[in-house]
């Protein structure tokens, strides 16, 4: 169970370098850099966080297809191929096993399922290179990685109201909305939301019940993503 582990271990660190500057990623597409440290500046406590600070989102991987990820996957690992609002390509979704990390939540078998609750995300970029889009950690106990009809990731970590698209060229994860409650008051909260991947981001106040109302839009266990384990 060793053997393809640290493989695909390193997947899950594939483009560790592309915030620090250091040597080792392949390539990193232009602009991806900036849009990242902006993010995971204003959005500390996001599901997206702690991928971006690693470098992972937008690196280019070795892989030449996603299917050579899957055959790379270790036994007890997870995936699913899933269509993910913003671009047209299909994704591909991996879990670690349950016993990878300590620190996280992988496969997880719910009613007979295998869910996740923490997902690395894989595309085929528009300029035909295999590249990570980032990895999410889907929040708090029985918030399981899930997606409603039109393709957009939901994740609630604890205060946070998060949903998630691709990029125009497929190659990070990007927050279509995120509203997060003040943890000084607990009465208020802040964010934005919008429509696509081309619309900028407005910050603006909200209320706790307006926040709460987003979060009912959470498709829950209706959404959850069935997992092939190997």
């Amino acid at each position: 169970m060793k053997m393809k582990t640290q493989a695909v271990a390193a997947l899950f660190a594939a483009g560790m370098m592309a915030l620090t500057g250091f040597a080792g990623v392949q390539s990193i597409l232009g602009g991806t850099i900036t849009a990242v440290e902006k993010t995971m500046e204003e959005n500390e406590g996001s599901g997206l966080s702690e991928s971006g600070d690693a470098g992972e989102v937008g690196s280019v991987t070795k892989y030449k297809s996603l299917d050579e990820i899957v055959k790379s996957l270790d036994e007890g690992w997870g995936y699913a191929y899933v269509k993910i609002a913003g671009y047209p390509e299909k994704a591909l979704a991996v879990a670690p096993s349950d016993d990878a990390f300590a620190d996280r939540s992988g496969i997880v078998y719910r009613d007979g399922k295998a869910v996740a609750g923490y997902v690395t995300i894989y595309t085929k970029s528009a300029n035909g290179k295999i590249v990570c889009a980032g990895s999410l950690k889907t929040g708090v106990s029985k918030n399981y990685f899930n997606m409603d009809k039109n393709g957009v990731i939901y994740v609630l970590p604890g205060n946070n109201y998060e949903t998630y698209f691709l990029s125009v060229d497929g190659t990070e994860l990007l927050h279509k909305d995120f509203i997060q409650v003040d943890k000084s008051t607990m009465e208020t909260a802040w964010g934005y939301t919008r429509a696509t991947n081309k619309d900028k981001t407005v910050e603006r106040d909200f209320t706790l019940a307006e926040f709460q109302e987003y979060c009912k839009k959470a498709p829950h266990e209706e959404g959850y993503v069935k997992f092939t384990v190997k």
